[in-house]
């Protein structure tokens, strides 16, 4: 890899500097300011406005039946830290990141659908789900469609404003002593005898000891600049919030085909498609037609609900298939946290912790992250 060198001082310097102000990128900044370490987070827009802040904000690490063990496991711990989390970052920041701990709802119409259900959920043997009845469904949730017949309740099950929740993390690492750039974007990764020395961005050069890459989408061409390739595919999301006119929703529905988040101020939002390899941010009438169809097909009265607002984001897939976190093979203090794809936010917590220990010494085996390392990534590629 040839050497990067750069002809303007430095106008600013930190121990760590982080590329990305999503929801990953955003905890990372929070989680080194919180160890002690100086550390500047650049973005090239206002955190939290890309795909984290078009997320509806589910720390659904049980719900979402992850079939990768390790995935599963990093998925659960960092949806359990949350609590705490969310107190930490709401005493630094003064944000409140909404969070609500009603559980998540998966509703079935038929015995056959609820006990391969209930099967899949009894084999993950972590958070003893409980089997509702219609009797039961009808008391905790008026006016489910009349052919549910049954659901999974997962107590443990969560969910947050994503958009509140990169606040929080940005506010709390400022507090601890963390600067945010925004409107500052990374173009050149700077090299100097292997190891990494700084970052050229469109305001000037700022030089650091460490690089943390977690820009989504646009981490790829940063890493190719290492040596390091990553695809990564935009799958697009759209979603819907609407106003219940009656009776607010508490649960979080969270069904094959949709789910239905309520939130403050009586919103229901309702998500959510998935593109692949669209690069646009525009719902279409036929995306919005269809969620709301499969919603009321749960819901009825979703039919009369206000309608609020739309919008889309771009989840950052990765062709691997899981997430790639760790330090970077072939140039010395560049690390990444990229490929989250739709579990950005449950999975931000640990991920910020997970970066902060590796740069403390850790290793991705102790951390339980192994398989998420780009050495192991690489490696298998080949």
């Amino acid at each position: 890899m040839p050497e990067i060198k750069t002809k303007s001082p430095a106008i600013g310097h930190a121990e760590c500097l982080i590329i990305g102000g999503g929801v990953i990128g955003s905890s990372i900044a929070y989680h080194m300011a919180k160890e002690g370490r100086s550390t500047i987070l650049v973005e090239r827009f206002i955190p939290g406005e890309g795909a984290s802040g078009a997320a509806v904000g589910m720390l659904a690490a049980e719900s979402e039946e992850f079939t990768d063990p390790e995935l599963a496991q990093f998925a659960r711990t960092s949806r359990d830290a949350f609590p705490e989390l969310v107190r930490d970052l709401e005493r630094l920041s003064g944000v409140s990141v909404e969070f609500r701990t009603e559980g998540f709802v998966t509703p079935f119409r038929s015995e056959a659908e609820g006990q391969k259900r209930w099967n899949a959920a009894i084999a993950q043997e972590v958070d003893h789900p409980v089997w509702w009845d219609s009797r039961e469904l009808a008391r905790r949730i008026p006016g489910l469609d009349g052919q549910v017949i049954g659901a999974i309740y997962r107590s443990k099950e969560t969910q947050i404003s994503p958009a509140q929740l990169c606040r929080a993390y940005t506010g709390a690492a400022v507090e601890l002593g963390a600067t945010i750039c925004s409107g500052t974007q990374a173009e050149q990764l700077v090299v100097k005898n292997g190891r990494v020395c700084g970052v050229q961005t469109d305001s000037g050069f700022f030089s650091c000891k460490q690089v943390i890459i977690a820009g989504g989408l646009d981490s790829m061409r940063l890493l190719e600049q290492v040596g390091f390739e990553y695809p990564l595919n935009p799958v697009k999301g759209e979603a819907v919030a609407v106003s219940l006119k009656d009776h607010p929703l508490e649960y979080t529905i969270y069904a094959d085909d949709i789910y239905l988040v309520p939130k403050r101020n009586n919103e229901l939002w309702i998500g959510a498609t998935s593109l692949p390899h669209q690069h646009d941010k525009e719902v279409s009438i036929g995306s919005l037609e269809g969620l709301l169809a499969r919603a009321s097909a749960w819901l009825p009265r979703v039919r009369e609900a206000s309608f609020i607002r739309t919008w889309a984001g771009l989840r950052p897939q990765a062709v691997a298939g899981r997430p790639c976190i760790g330090p970077v093979p072939g140039v010395k203090g560049v690390y990444v946290a990229v490929g989250h794809y739709r579990n950005g936010v449950l999975l931000s917590e640990a991920t910020g912790r997970a970066i902060a220990a590796l740069l403390k010494g850790a290793g991705v085996a102790e951390l339980g992250i192994s398989g998420f390392s780009p050495e192991r990534i690489k490696e298998a590629s080949k």
